[in-house]
C-alpha cells in the first residue's frame, strides 16, 4: 500500500481532474465530507464543490497553494473500492484534515486500484495545517492503518485458506491460526478473532467442502520426503520448544517449537514444519504446509517423526531470513513496530520480543537501531510513551533484546509510476477536454 502527496496549486484543479474521471467512468465519488449545505444535495457539481473549497480555503490570504491533494494506491485489486475508501478516510483524519471539506474519488483506470482525495490545506480557524516531513508522514500513517486494520488481514487469511488443499478441519484451522487469530464456531461458520473481537468468518460448509475434495499429491508427497531425507542430515532437526515471553515469574506459556531444519525449509522451499505437542514435551506428531503446492500433508503421510528425530545430522546451524529482517528495519519500519510494542501487546516486554527491537543507551537516552542509523526514541515518541519505555528498560534491566521472533508483514511498497495517468496530475493537459459542468453523485 503506498501515499502519495501530490503536487499542491493555488486554485482546486484536483477536483477538476477527478469529477472528469467519474463523468467518463473511469472513476466513482466514493466519500464527500464537512461541505456544509452541500451534503444535503442530491447531485453536486465539480464547481459547486471547487467554490466550497475555495471560499473555505479564502480564510488564510497569505497561503497562495492552498490545495491538498493525494492518492493512496494498492498492488492489482487487492483491496475494493470500499475497502480503499474506508482506508483513505482514516488516512485523512491520522493526517490531520479529517475535519476539512475532502472529497475521495475511486480510480478504476490503471493496473492498480487506487483513491485520489482532495482537500484544503487550510483549517476551520484560517491556519494551515502542518506539512512538515508530510510525505514521511503519509506512507507513516499508511503503515501505521495497515498494521492495526484486523479485519483486512481476516480477509486476506480466508484468502490463503481457501487457496489450500487439506484432509482435516484441524489442519485448515492451523493455516489461520499461524496467521495470529483465534478460532470460534458459531452458527455454522468459523469465526476469526483477534483483539478481542470477531475479525472476519468462513462458513463451515466451504471447509468441508475443501475437506471431501481432498487427494493426496504423490508426487509432491515423494519430493518432499526426499528433501527431508537429505536436509535432515545436514541441519539439526529436533524441534526446541518455544513459549510466550513474559516478565513474570510465572510458568511461561508453551507456543510451539521450532528447528534450525524448519527454518531452512521455509525459507528455502516455502514449506513449514508444524510440531504437534503439550507442555514441551517431545513432539508426537508434525504438519507440512506446502506453500509452493499449497497443500497440507500429514508428516507421517511424507516422513516418519521417529525417523526425522533419529536422523544424524551435521547440526549446521541456520539463520532464518526472519531474523535478518529484523536487523534491518528502516526508520518508518522502526517507528511502527515500536509504538505497536508499547500500545498492541498485553505487556511491553511481550511486543519488543514480537517485534525482536534493538537499543542502545547514550548519555541517558535511548536510541532505536535501524538500518538507516541510530534514532532517538524521543523523536519518534510522544511524552507519555517515552515514560512507558523508561518504565520497561528500569524494569527489565535489558537495554536490547534480539530473540527471534516472528516479523509482522508491513505491506509492500509499491511503484507509483505503474499509474502512468496519474504520474503528473497538474499542469498536463489532456489530448480531449470536456465542456459543461460534470454531475458528482454519492
Amino acid at each position: 500500500m503506498r501515499a502519495k502527496i501530490l503536487s499542491s496549486t493555488s486554485s482546486f484543479n484536483g477536483v477538476t481532474y477527478n469529477t472528469n474521471k467519474t463523468q467518463n467512468e473511469k472513476g466513482e465519488l466514493t466519500r464527500l465530507r464537512n461541505f456544509g449545505y452541500l451534503q444535503d444535495t442530491k447531485e453536486v457539481g465539480p464547481n459547486e464543490v471547487k467554490n466550497f473549497l475555495i471560499a473555505h480555503s479564502n480564510r488564510n490570504s497569505i497561503v497562495k497553494k492552498k490545495q491538498f491533494h493525494a492518492m493512496i494506491s494498492c498492488k492489482g485489486r487487492e483491496y475494493s473500492k470500499e475497502q480503499l475508501t474506508d482506508i483513505a478516510h482514516e488516512w485523512v483524519d491520522k493526517m490531520g484534515y479529517g475535519s476539512n471539506p475532502f472529497l475521495i474519488v475511486f480510480h478504476k483506470d490503471t493496473a492498480n486500484n487506487h483513491v485520489h482525495i482532495v482537500s484544503s490545506r487550510i483549517d476551520m480557524e484560517g491556519k494551515k495545517i502542518s506539512d512538515s516531513f508530510e510525505k514521511l508522514r503519509a506512507q507513516e500513517a499508511i503503515n501505521e492503518i495497515m498494521r492495526l486494520n484486523p479485519r483486512h488481514e481476516a480477509g486476506k487469511a480466508v484468502d490463503k485458506l481457501k487457496g489450500f488443499q487439506f484432509s482435516t478441519k484441524a489442519q485448515g484451522m492451523m493455516i489461520l491460526e499461524n496467521l495470529g487469530f483465534k478460532l470460534r464456531e458459531k452458527n455454522e461458520r468459523l469465526e476469526l478473532i483477534k483483539y478481542g473481537s470477531v475479525q472476519g468468518s468462513i462458513p463451515m460448509s466451504e471447509i468441508h467442502h475443501k475437506i471431501k475434495s481432498y487427494e493426496k499429491d504423490k508426487s509432491r508427497s515423494n519430493q518432499l520426503k526426499a528433501i527431508l531425507d537429505k536436509y535432515s542430515k545436514v541441519y539439526q532437526s529436533n524441534p526446541a520448544p518455544l513459549f510466550e515471553p513474559s516478565t513474570s515469574n510465572l510458568k511461561q506459556k508453551h507456543i510451539g517449537y521450532r528447528s534450525d531444519l524448519g527454518d531452512f525449509l521455509k525459507d528455502k522451499f516455502g514449506v513449514e514444519l508444524i510440531y504437534h505437542g503439550k507442555e514441551a514435551k517431545t513432539p508426537y506428531g508434525y504438519s507440512i504446509i506446502d506453500n509452493s503446492s499449497r497443500v497440507i500433508f500429514k508428516g507421517s503421510e511424507v516422513f516418519p517423526l521417529k525417523n526425522l528425530l533419529e536422523q544424524a545430522s551435521e547440526n549446521k546451524a541456520y539463520q532464518s531470513k526472519d531474523k535478518i529482517k529484523d536487523l534491518s528495519i528502516d526508520r518508518i519500519g522502526g517507528k511502527v513496530k515500536l509504538q505497536s510494542a508499547l500500545n498492541d501487546f498485553p505487556t511491553v516486554q511481550k511486543g519488543m520480543e514480537y517485534h525482536a527491537l534493538q537499543f542502545e543507551k547514550k548519555d541517558g537516552d535511548s536510541y532505536l537501531k535501524t538500518s538507516e542509523g541510530d534514532i532517538p526514541t524521543k523523536d519518534i515518541l510522544s511524552a507519555d510513551q517515552q515514560l512507558v519505555l523508561s518504565k520497561y528498560f528500569s524494569e527489565s534491566g535489558e537495554q536490547s533484546t534480539n530473540q527471534n521472533q516472528e516479523e509482522f508483514d508491513l505491506m509492500p511498497m509499491l511503484n507509483i509510476a505503474d499509474d502512468v495517468d496519474d504520474e503528473a496530475v497538474h499542469g498536463r493537459r489532456r489530448n480531449k477536454k470536456r465542456k459543461g459542468d460534470n454531475e458528482l453523485t454519492r
